[in-house]
């Protein structure tokens, strides 16, 4: 019987048979490669010099360089990406019948990293435009935004590189895929060439597996990094909780996997001859399993302790004003946008700025005035190693208010005991403000509407203070937003 004789011949067509997710995805995979297409087009247009040297290679060279020592104590640099691509560059030259020259490969190597780096437009992301079909059939334009390879501050304070998300999994052949669904199939791909005894290729795959790992650690460790550095910037209501329960069950499944393919390597072992290739590949996939399971296990302390993390910074941080918890993010906030400025305006910023952020220089040359100055300033008095205790009663503490004089705390009391309706913290504050109260009167409101969380604790109860499920909206102060209601009539409404 004929297939399609149930259909109508003028069947339409529907926006659910027009719209194909799989085709915008597979798109966007490839849109990926196009900044290493464009590169591997200049090689033509090079000069004679220059045209010898294949800059597709010589990227894909340098990612799986950058991707080696991600995470590790010492990340690539500058000085270690030309000395490990050194040797393909030289064999490029003696193909070419040329004499390996240090000059020309480090301005080859230039250019190939301001390539990936973007930085043609200030290594500012790529940004590719593709084709979209929307949810109604129509075709609209859409921008995909990512970066390669970017530079960032070592453990040691020198400029490393690092590979992004996209440039790991475009140099793993995986882009298709999550990088916890990458760590999966990589893992399982490895039980797979152990079992069936293809040992060199395992020895690969195990070799891919390290980088996922630490690829996928830095990732989490960085949501963590952000929450001890401003809180603001990380979502704990939604995302972080999410991401945190995803890693934990990932990790569980990465453990289990690992333990089985350690099984498995040491069984082959045994059975193999020792000093063999066989058994020094299967040799080599059992330290690279070891160390996945290694940083999976460490990770997972990490995540098991990460909401510690965050209850410690939200208090640490929740009364901390604005200006000082919101850190710049120095490459997109500082670097990009002065990249794009002119001269003119970054000497004037450059001014302002290097005195306050350079260390104070030491003379070049002895000053007999300074010296004289120092030679007769008072001795300094010896520094003690112990501290003197004076007991103090308890009753002296009256907490954080006692800080403050009686005036500025009679103003804010009567302030709160001129409420006359229910109103939030953020309103209180903007209206305090607005009447010209200080920042101490400000941090005065705060303080004693905390207090009220608590009446019983309170011997004059002036407001009732109760949570909104909101976040505070204000310049200053960070935390969760209250309702503020004048005592009196929360007790009528009881």
């Amino acid at each position: 019987m004929d297939l399609f004789s149930q259909l109508p011949d003028d069947a339409p067509i529907t926006s659910d048979d027009l719209r194909n997710e799989s085709l915008v995805k597979r798109l966007r995979v490839l849109l990926h490669a196009y900044p290493l297409f464009q590169l591997s087009q200049s090689d033509a247009r090079r000069e004679e010099s220059f045209r010898h040297y294949d800059t597709l290679a010589i990227a894909l060279k340098i990612m799986d360089i950058v991707a080696e020592r991600m995470g590790t104590e010492s990340e690539a640099d500058r000085e270690y990406v030309d000395f490990a691509v050194g040797p393909l560059l030289d064999a490029m030259d003696v193909r070419a019948g040329l004499m390996p020259d240090a000059a020309r490969h480090v301005e080859i190597v230039d250019r190939v990293l301001a390539a990936l780096r973007h930085d043609s437009d200030a290594r500012r992301p790529f940004r590719i435009p593709y084709m979209d079909i929307g949810q109604n059939g129509e075709i609209c334009e859409k921008q995909l935004e990512f970066r390669l390879i970017q530079e960032a501050f070592g453990l040691n304070g020198e400029i490393v590189m690092r590979l992004t998300n996209e440039a790991v999994n475009l140099s793993l052949k995986a882009l298709e895929f999550d990088l916890e669904d990458s760590q999966a199939a990589t893992e399982a791909i490895v039980h797979s060439q152990m079992c069936r005894g293809k040992f060199d290729e395992a020895r690969r795959s195990a070799h891919y597996a390290v980088r996922l790992s630490r690829t996928y650690c830095v990732n989490v460790r960085r949501m963590l990094r952000d929450t001890q550095r401003d809180i603001s910037r990380v979502d704990w209501v939604e995302k972080a909780p999410a991401l945190l329960s995803d890693a934990m069950s990932h990790i569980d499944d990465r453990l289990d996997v690992e333990r089985g393919i350690i099984v498995t390597a040491n069984e082959r072992l045994d059975a193999l001859t020792p000093g063999t290739r066989e058994s020094q590949a299967v040799a080599k996939v059992l330290t690279a399993i070891q160390y996945c399971m290694e940083t999976h296990t460490v990770l997972q302390r990490e995540l098991m302790t990460a909401r510690t993390t965050f209850l410690d910074s939200q208090a640490s941080q929740a009364f901390v004003s604005g200006q000082i918890t919101s850190m710049p993010e120095l490459m997109r906030e500082v670097v990009e946008p002065i990249m794009g400025m002119s001269v003119r305006d970054v000497l004037g910023i450059a001014e302002r700025t290097t005195p306050v952020l350079m260390a104070p220089k030491i003379p070049s040359q002895l000053s007999l005035c300074f010296l004289y100055d120092g030679l007769l300033r008072p001795k300094r008095a010896q520094r003690r190693d112990w501290i003197d205790i004076e007991p103090i009663h308890a009753d002296h503490f009256a907490g954080d208010l006692a800080r403050h004089s009686d005036e500025d705390r009679e103003i804010v009391e009567h302030l709160l005991k001129g409420l006359v309706r229910k109103t939030t913290l953020s309103d209180l504050l903007a209206y305090a403000r607005e009447r010209r109260f200080t920042s101490v009167q400000c941090e005065v409101i705060v303080l004693l509407v905390m207090q009220h969380f608590d009446i019983e604790s309170t011997e004059s109860p002036i407001v009732q203070v109760e949570k909104t499920g909101t976040l505070l909206n204000d310049p200053e102060y960070f935390g969760d937003e209250v309702w503020i209601t004048p005592f009196d009539a929360f007790e009528e409404s009881r």
